[in-house]
């Protein structure tokens, strides 16, 4: 399987065949992540943008003429009050079901880790949903550890 960055003119795919079974799951594990009604359309806009900038990187894995799998990072620079310089903060990483337990979620986050070494980036970060142990065993398996836990209040 080929592991390579996304094209330009591949977006609406990406946006069809993978961020938007994703987003679908992780709405299904959390209702935090619930999609708004015009959600593909804002979700097409976004990843073009995000497409072109250099601080942005989406790679694609692909099987045949299809998307199996990818993974968005994005190079991030701390506030200069921190001394731990900049890294690459993993945006999603997301697999077709078929392709599961086959070992490519581990290739995708290589390429991504590979990229933010190129970048000069001392770490590699992400967010994980609180619900979703497969991502969570995933990162553990990797060596992430937890720096810190985000915590949500639903106002009245």
């Amino acid at each position: 399987m080929e592991i390579r960055p996304l094209r330009h003119d591949e977006v609406g795919r990406l946006v069809d065949d993978l961020w938007l079974p994703f987003a679908e799951e992780m709405a299904e594990i959390d209702s935090y992540n619930e999609l708004a009604e015009d959600a593909r359309d804002h979700a097409f806009s976004y990843k073009r943008e995000r497409v072109q900038d250099d601080d942005v990187a989406t790679f694609v894995a692909v099987a045949g003429e299809e998307f199996a799998g990818y993974v968005e990072g994005e190079y991030r620079t701390p506030p200069p009050v921190f001394a731990r310089g900049p890294e690459v903060y993993v945006e999603g990483v997301y697999v077709r079901p078929e392709y599961r337990r086959k070992g490519l979620a581990d290739d995708l986050m290589d390429r991504v880790e590979d990229w933010a070494v190129e970048r000069r980036c001392r770490r590699v970060s992400l967010d994980v949903n609180a619900a979703n142990e497969t991502a969570q065993k995933l990162s553990e398996d990797r060596e992430y550890s937890v720096k810190r836990h985000r915590m949500v209040r639903e106002l009245p």
